[in-house]
């Protein structure tokens, strides 16, 4: 039996991937593709980056819907991430993902993301639970989790199909632990390409 939260996490999803008609969904095709390599860390953004823990983490993604202008853009698209932190967990993550763009005239952009998902979390090692007086090993499927994420990057293009790209991220996760430490700050740094499917 699913419990009550994750039944809530995973309807809320679903709203936000089906809260077009069908009709308009089926007007979305990939625009992009989208393929960025991170280092995550658990913890509030830091301007002392070369002294990090490394995590490793990718993802790749694609705008299902652009608006550019001279020089703003507004894309719309979906986000699938996976991170590995070796003394903590594993993680899936499918997000709807916003970006607000600034163009100058030499090419470079500045981005602003935003986005919307669910986490799938997997501990690392081996989990434990107290039953008679005593700790036994017990299986575990991961929890379920909700996150959102707010961030800044900058993209250059090669070509009218090639772009490279940087970003840094912070993700904010919950449910996380008990009362006391109701979520979990989670930042990303990061490079990666862009491949304009119709430049």
């Amino acid at each position: 039996m699913i419990p009550f939260k994750t039944k809530l996490i995973c309807c809320a999803f679903l709203v936000v991937l089906i809260f077009y008609s069908p009709k308009t969904i089926a007007q979305f095709s990939p625009k992009t593709v989208r393929v960025s390599f991170f280092n995550e860390t658990l913890g509030l953004p830091s301007w002392k980056l070369t002294q990090l823990p490394i995590n490793p983490a990718f993802s790749v993604g694609t705008d299902l819907r652009v608006h550019s202008g001279k020089h703003w853009q507004k894309a719309w698209g979906v986000d699938f991430y996976y991170y590995y932190q070796q003394s903590l967990e594993h993680a899936l993550m499918l997000d709807a993902s916003y970006r607000l763009g600034y163009r100058l005239p030499f090419g470079l952009q500045a981005n602003l993301h935003a986005a919307l998902g669910y986490k799938h979390a997997i501990l690392a090692g081996q989990k434990y639970e107290l039953k008679n007086g005593e700790y036994q090993r017990v299986t575990h499927f991961g929890k379920a989790q909700a996150n959102i994420k707010l961030g800044l990057g900058l993209e250059y293009p090669l070509s009218k199909r090639y772009a490279i790209t940087t970003d840094y991220k912070t993700m904010v996760v919950a449910p996380f632990g008990d009362r006391i430490i109701p979520f979990s700050i989670h930042t990303f740094l990061g490079v990666g390409f862009k491949i304009n499917l119709r430049p």
